[in-house]
């Protein structure tokens, strides 16, 4: 498996004017095939009055699914200038929607592929690119007298916290990019004992380029 890839920093939308047709550039984060449907049907229900809803995406890491649609514009014209787009920046997990909403004005086979391509391109620029890395998530439960130390650790080494509870001990759910051994017998050094490091599971953190 992959402990890398690169996608989108957050979702973002654009809107571009080009011989009076609208055109709406949506980039979305998607986890898997399922969640770029769902987002997918989201976008045709907030925009059912568009003329076309054209999309593409690639989902999956290690085997990648990849999908893309003209909605009914001619061949070749929207949704695979959409994937080419995508594919070209080496992002995955993400879904582009361009809604066009025709203005009147016929813009041609090559018009066509540039509005959507240059949607598509300004969708991603103000989208952002992350690289997701995998890393290792546990929880770190401590007394009150070793909470200071910990943060201190965490903050100087820019250890992301996803959470804190704080009850008659406290809890930190962390990230780490240290092997997860490694970073315990830390962790065990710096409150001399006086903590447990419970690993949960590896999984994919966005780490900004």
């Amino acid at each position: 498996m992959k402990d890398r890839y690169y996608t989108i920093k957050e979702d973002a939308q654009i809107e571009i004017i080009i011989n009076k047709s609208r055109f709406i550039g949506t980039a979305i984060f998607v986890e898997n095939e399922e969640k770029a449907i769902e987002s997918l049907q989201t976008m045709r229900n907030k925009y059912p009055d568009a003329t076309h809803n054209c999309y593409g995406y690639v989902t999956g890491l290690d085997v990648e699914t990849k999908r893309f649609s003209d909605d009914g514009e001619p061949g070749g014209t929207a949704g695979m200038p959409i994937l080419q787009v995508i594919e070209q920046r080496d992002i995955k997990n993400v879904l582009v929607v361009v809604t066009r909403y025709f203005g009147g004005i016929k813009l041609g086979a090559g018009g066509l592929v540039r509005a959507y391509t240059r949607a598509t391109a300004e969708a991603l620029d103000k989208a952002g690119v992350v690289c997701m890395q995998l890393c290792h998530k546990g929880i770190l439960s401590m007394d009150y007298s070793n909470l200071g130390i910990i943060e201190y650790y965490l903050n100087t080494h820019g250890i992301p916290v996803l959470d804190k509870d704080y009850k008659e001990k406290v809890s930190f759910t962390v990230i780490t990019n240290d092997a997860w051994d490694d970073f315990k017998s830390t962790m065990t050094d710096l409150c001399s004992g006086n903590i447990k490091c419970h690993y949960l599971e590896d999984t994919f953190y966005p780490w900004d380029l």
